[in-house]
């Protein structure tokens, strides 16, 4: 399964926002649980073609809650900008025919792609992750196809936010079990994944990887039936006839190789789900790893 994002206006990835290339950060989720220290939180819900935030993030620590109220799927995709870099400027940049355009008005000193975010949504679906932020200016837009075919940008789906200040927020450190990914497999603990808790995921691979969620839709729907759904609609940019065999639920986008990332479990005890890891330093992956379970 893929998803679509932007790099030098090239659409690559499974179902991990912004997983473009590895990233040299650890990564965590946060809430309000114990092991969180401070507050600098982030929400940004989506909907059909819009975002809409509340909050004043400031640099450091952010806890970003992506929240997909609309009907449609979603995905948060962020790059840091030029200061000042305006609304109109970042969707010129977005929907230009120059390959180079929105690196033009990206920040200097390297890649503009923020990492740790949000992994795409399905509808009525939600997720959190923490990230540190340096202060800035970002820009944020879903490059999901839409039912005409164009990407959800080109309907006005993206937004221009900017990060100041300082946070002394800490990412939590308790209450955690453990999933590992390597170049061969996704592992989880012997006993099962917890309905409700921290899960720590460890890139043990040789290359960049992500991890999404997703919830099977029925009980007799497979992976391989799901990843076909989802590479259909990517490749066409049009829903593919019929229910789809899951939806996403969100996870962690970009873990380099060693790094580790903390998202909150939120699993329906009679659930079938799988974790999805893709690997981020291929242009496409169309067999990534996965690992399927059931609710806690």
């Amino acid at each position: 399964m893929r998803t679509h994002t932007r790099r030098s206006g090239v659409a690559r990835i499974w179902a991990a926002v912004a997983a473009l290339v590895v990233v040299p950060a650890t990564l965590a989720v946060s809430t309000s649980s114990a092991g969180a220290a401070g507050s600098n939180t982030l929400t940004v819900k989506a909907g059909e073609y819009t975002y809409q935030l509340k909050g004043s993030p400031k640099a450091g620590w952010t806890e970003i809650t992506f929240e997909n109220s609309g009907v449609e799927d979603h995905m948060l995709a962020m790059f840091k900008l030029k200061p000042g870099t305006t609304n109109g400027q970042f969707k010129k940049a977005l929907l230009s025919d120059d390959q180079n355009a929105l690196e033009k008005i990206s920040a200097p000193g390297g890649d503009p792609n923020v990492y740790g975010l949000p992994a795409p949504l399905s509808s009525k679906a939600s997720t959190t992750t923490t990230t540190k932020l340096a202060a800035g200016t970002y820009g944020m837009a879903c490059f999901f196809p839409a039912p005409d075919g164009s990407p959800h940008v080109a309907h006005g789906m993206y937004k221009v936010l900017t990060v100041s200040g300082k946070s002394s927020a800490t990412p939590p450190t308790d209450g955690v079990s453990e999933v590992t990914i390597t170049d061969s497999g996704i592992t989880a603990p012997p006993s099962g994944v917890p309905a409700h808790g921290w899960v720590k995921v460890t890139n043990s691979a040789t290359t960049g990887r992500d991890l999404t969620m997703v919830k099977y839709t029925s009980d007799s729907a497979t992976f391989d039936q799901a990843n076909a759904y989802y590479n259909e609609y990517f490749s066409s940019g049009k829903v593919p006839e019929g229910n789809a065999p899951a939806t996403l639920q969100g996870g962690i986008g970009g873990l380099a190789p060693g790094g580790v990332g903390y998202f909150q479990a939120d699993l329906d005890s009679s659930g079938k789900y799988a974790f999805v890891s893709s690997n981020n330093d291929a242009d496409n992956d169309p067999n990534p790893l996965h690992l399927d379970f059931t609710g806690g």
